[in-house]
């Protein structure tokens, strides 16, 4: 006569089932998620590695390559960064040499009309201006004293390097630029020289403005800025 044996599992929570993976329990919902799926695959995956596999760490060479895998995950954004930064900086200074050297082109036209009103015209036009017309070019600060404003491109100044002024805040000088090297005028990174050649002697010339400047990683950067002037007047 066989006996029946009564069902020792025990009754849980209704939409709960159970299973069981080498005498552990596991309870999930009736309608288990996909993740719940992919963790009883690796459960069932893992209860059937050998020992020696299941207790194993990383060892050093994979350790060494998640850190390089790490360090180049984090550089790329650095180096974008820092090339982004440099190119705002070679902007900013793009357009404040494009400034300074409209400003040398205005002052040669205001010299040329201040020769013309002295009735200084003819050959004596371009009077003041004739350390311009050197092959070394000359440099142009119109914050200098007068008698002073025009120097010889050199290695002494460095080629016409242009200085900052930095000295007092309320000082009328602060932030412009030129070629005083005194107390209170910083080094820039902007070099500036002009040129000049006549086209047609005593009638027509050519004024060129080259600024020259290094923009950090991005190396020496220069721009040219060209004008022709005419002789409007004609000594009597």
């Amino acid at each position: 006569m066989s006996k029946i044996h009564k069902n020792p599992m025990r009754i849980y929570e209704p939409q709960r089932r159970c299973e069981s993976t080498n005498n552990m329990r596991i309870y999930k919902p009736a309608a288990g998620l996909r993740l719940w799926q992919d963790f009883s695959s690796f459960v069932r995956f893992a209860s059937h590695l050998p020992d020696s596999h299941r207790g194993r760490g990383f060892t050093i060479v994979e350790t060494l390559i998640a850190i390089a895998v790490l360090l180049l995950s984090a550089t790329a954004p650095l180096s974008l960064a820092e090339r982004s930064l440099a190119s705002a900086q070679a902007a900013e200074q793009e357009v404040t040499a494009f400034y300074l050297a409209q400003e040398a082109i205005e002052f040669v036209r205001n010299l040329r009309d201040e020769n013309a009103l002295a009735g200084r015209g003819g050959t004596e036009w371009l009077r003041g201006l004739s350390e311009c017309l050197r092959s070394e070019g000359c440099g142009i600060d119109p914050t200098a004293p007068s008698g002073s404003r025009i120097v010889q491109c050199s290695s002494a100044n460095d080629n016409c390097a242009l200085f900052q002024y930095t000295g007092a805040v309320n000082d009328r000088l602060r932030g412009l630029y030129g070629h005083r090297q005194t107390s209170g005028w910083s080094r820039s990174a902007l070099a500036r020289r002009v040129f000049i050649r006549e086209i047609t002697r005593d009638v027509e010339a050519e004024v060129l403005v080259r600024m020259e400047w290094t923009a950090g990683a991005l190396g020496e950067r220069s721009i040219e800025v060209r004008g022709n002037f005419l002789n409007w007047y004609a000594a009597p």
